[in-house]
């Protein structure tokens, strides 16, 4: 059996750590604080509710397939990214953090398709389902 990466590890506390963060900004989201950044957006609080629960049910389901070593999550997890950025491009007032989202993408892409997470997930590129059983 094929031990699973340590970087796949660290990769699935972060993805919980900002889903947490997440958890923490949607319930904020109604503080008067939080009222006016959400004013700068062009969501209303109730879409941005909605599409930060989404986001919190994707990444739970990502960090389970990692951490089982299920080839769907590392795509399901790339292509999240990719429509979360462009979301966030669309209605953050902050372009610069859409970069950092960016930036972290790629790093976490990075190390999602190297050699020893192919071996754990027992797939290559895209492949949704394993090679071997």
């Amino acid at each position: 059996m094929v031990k699973r990466p340590l970087s796949l590890t660290i990769i699935a506390v972060v993805i919980i750590v900002f889903t947490l963060l997440g958890i923490v900004g949607l319930v904020m989201a109604g503080t008067p604080m939080m009222a006016k950044s959400m004013e700068q957006m062009h969501v209303s609080i109730a879409m941005y509710r909605a599409w930060g629960g989404l986001g919190v049910l994707v990444s739970i389901a990502c960090v389970y397939g990692i951490l089982k070593g299920l080839p769907w999550s590392r795509v399901l997890y790339l292509v999240w990214g990719i429509i979360g950025l462009v979301v966030s491009f669309y209605i953050s007032p902050m372009k610069a953090s859409v970069v950092v989202g960016l930036i972290i993408l790629v790093v976490v892409c990075v190390f999602l398709w190297t050699n020893a997470a192919n071996d754990w997930f027992s797939a290559r590129g895209f492949m949704l389902k394993r090679e071997r059983s």
